[in-house]
């Protein structure tokens, strides 16, 4: 217990809390070594994460089998997803209004294409992802509607 909170709810999203912190952690130190010109290392933090996450993972009490915490779930997770979409139109307007102001201008205008082409496909798979969520959420209390009749 700690803080008054249950050991079991501070568990219940150590998965993905664990491979995000991991990744987060291998991608940051690894860039910190790249400028500093160390080109071999690299390998060796990426190669350690991976083992990190096998020996950590088995460890973790497994995912949740509950359907109405799965529902919930999958509707926290459409939201998030759709916020995050929200975020990446904002960065597209703000490279918008770079192009405009003459930021890119050192750039290749393929390269200025492939951006933006780039931030639409992203903002169409965050938004896309969301609908697939909700979609599934709708599914899971269709299906425990038609259970409990």
């Amino acid at each position: 217990m700690w803080r008054g909170i249950p050991a079991t709810q501070l568990m219940k999203h150590s998965r993905i809390l664990a491979l995000l912190s991991v990744s987060f952690a291998c991608v940051a130190l690894n860039f910190w070594l790249i400028t500093t010109r160390h080109y071999r290392l690299p390998i060796f933090v990426f190669v350690a994460a991976i083992i990190l996450i096998a020996i950590v993972l088995p460890k973790l009490p497994p995912p949740t089998k509950a359907p109405k915490e799965i529902k919930n779930n999958l509707l926290k997770a459409s939201a998030s997803v759709r916020r995050l979409g929200f975020l990446y139109i904002l960065g597209t307007a703000m490279a918008i209004v770079g192009l405009f102001s003459g930021e890119f201008k050192d750039l290749p205008i393929w390269g200025i294409v492939a951006m933006f082409a780039w931030g639409g496909f992203l903002i169409w798979a965050a938004f896309r992802g969301a609908k697939w969520y909700k979609d599934k959420a709708t599914l899971l209390r269709q299906s425990d509607h038609e259970e409990t009749k």
